[in-house]
């Protein structure tokens, strides 16, 4: 395989453009995973308070999405 000599990141996805005929996708960032109705629900059930409900909310969004 040959060195790529320019990026370009387009819809999340980073190119190779060596020449017109060699577009080969190098790296494709994952989709972000959002919150289902049943993550709500469960929230909204089990949170005592605003401030539980943000952290219960975050703390589900960073396991959903590797962070």
């Amino acid at each position: 395989m040959t060195k790529p000599y320019a990026w370009q990141a387009v819809g999340g996805t980073i190119w190779n453009h060596k020449t017109s005929e060699d577009d080969v996708p190098l790296y494709t960032k994952p989709q972000w995973q959002s919150l289902t109705e049943q993550d709500v629900k469960t929230i909204v059930e089990n949170a005592p308070s605003v401030e539980w409900a943000v952290l219960m909310t975050e703390s589900t969004l960073k396991e959903k999405n590797g962070g």
